[in-house]
């Protein structure tokens, strides 16, 4: 049971590390075509949503969004402990695009996987009533 718990929180471990190097290497990642850090933005945080919503699959998700948020917050903000890095708004407000496209790609999965694994709590069962001979049950 713990194997699987552990395979099942690597990807996000893994996203996670990944986004931490490249946001807070002395010098930015070389980019592929301009505004292409964008891109690395948006793919960086909705990987790491999603993922940190297979690894701890019980966390509602107002607070996956919550601490994401916080996370892309922190990020930007050490940045600026680098001389050659600065924070900035605009990859902010693409850090929060992709937090969100995570959210939405989490219940696009859910959706597939059918009614029941859309709801992200257990359902409570009503205690069943001892029935004696001869009595029916109730059709409700």
């Amino acid at each position: 049971m713990k194997h699987r718990s552990i395979l099942r929180a690597l990807p996000f471990w893994l996203a996670l590390l990944a986004l931490l190097v490249m946001a807070l290497q002395t010098s930015p990642t070389r980019q592929v075509y301009l505004g292409a850090d964008k891109l690395y933005h948006w793919i960086g945080f909705a990987t790491l949503t999603f993922t940190a919503h297979l690894a701890f699959p019980r966390i509602k998700l107002g607070s996956l969004l919550v601490w994401t948020l916080i996370g892309a917050a922190s990020i930007e903000l050490l940045q600026t402990l680098s001389p050659s890095r600065t924070a900035s708004l605009g990859d902010m407000t693409v850090n929060i695009v992709g937090v969100l496209t995570g959210l939405g790609a989490t219940q696009l999965m859910q959706k597939d996987r059918g009614p029941d694994a859309t709801s992200r709590r257990r359902k409570k069962r009503r205690p069943q009533r001892k029935r004696h001979e001869g009595q029916q049950r109730d059709p409700s």
